[in-house]
């Protein structure tokens, strides 16, 4: 299927995988650090429930782990005649990848708020993880929808221009807004009450959303070469992604909301620190 502005899908799938593979050892690394005796008293001393940072780590390792899987199979999917199913398994890809990294940059924004570091700092990693991240990971699942828009246009007999496709666009404006406005003091109030469960619930359902999305993966590597996806079928897929990516920075925002019982100040929290050391 003649489409020369595409992209070697599986020349990019190669890449990426490399990529989710460095991270993957990042996520590993910083798992061992905090399992140390040294970490571990310090969480005991805390009351602040900073120790879901472990269990975001782990869920971001584990769809790191599956997310390098699933573009090794790309990578290895070379045939030109398979442009069509590798346009669709880069939808799928793309998922997984996402909800790694958003699970990993919300790991590293529970240990850096942890870990004294400055405020300002720490608002930044927070609004990445909870705002920027989970709106580019949607809008780049429907970047990644513009070649199965292109190639479905040249089996139509029509010119092969690949374009974002406008659902995606509106999605991704749409769980910025509310992404955005979740993090605001009112919402934040109203939040922190399900602080303790939605730090447990959301990396549970990125590493349950991570295997079904490699399952899914995998099963369409085995279509025909010519396999691609129907609009009706794109457009319920980018609204499955953008819902669920929503939900999923919606909860980490909720995860990082403290209340007031959980405001302790810092000489408490190093007294307390002290008295597990000893």
């Amino acid at each position: 299927m003649e489409c020369s502005f595409l992209f070697d899908l599986a020349v990019i799938a190669e890449n990426y995988g490399q990529m989710t593979g460095v991270l993957a050892g990042f996520a590993f690394t910083a798992l061992v650090l905090l399992m140390t005796p040294t970490q571990a008293a310090e969480r005991a001393a805390r009351s602040s429930g900073d120790g879901r940072a472990t269990l975001a780590l782990f869920s971001s390792f584990i769809a790191l782990v599956l997310a390098t899987l699933i573009y090794s199979v790309l990578a290895g999917d070379t045939d030109e005649q398979a442009r069509p199913r590798a346009a669709t398994l880069e939808v799928i890809d793309g998922l997984v990848f996402g909800l790694a990294v958003i699970s990993l940059l919300q790991g590293l924004y529970l240990i850096m708020r942890s870990a004294n570091i400055d405020a300002s700092t720490v608002k930044i990693a927070r609004f990445m993880a909870v705002v920027i991240f989970p709106s580019m990971v949607i809008y780049f699942v429907a970047q990644g929808a513009s070649d199965t828009v292109a190639l479905r246009a040249v089996a139509g007999g029509g010119a092969c221009v690949p374009h974002v496709p406008v659902l995606g666009v509106w999605l991704t404006a749409a769980a910025a807004s509310v992404l955005s406005i979740s993090l605001s003091t009112r919402a934040q109030r109203v939040m922190a009450v399900h602080s303790t469960r939605s730090g447990t619930v959301a990396p549970i359902l990125v590493m349950g959303a991570s295997v079904a999305g490699a399952i899914a993966a995998g099963e369409v590597s085995t279509y025909s070469p010519g396999f691609l996806m129907s609009p009706t079928v794109q457009n319920l897929y980018l609204t499955v992604v953008a819902v669920l990516v929503t939900f999923v920075g919606l909860m980490f925002s909720a995860a990082g909301a403290t209340s007031a019982r959980e405001r302790t100040r810092p000489d408490e929290l190093a007294s307390k620190s002290d008295s597990v050391m000893k």
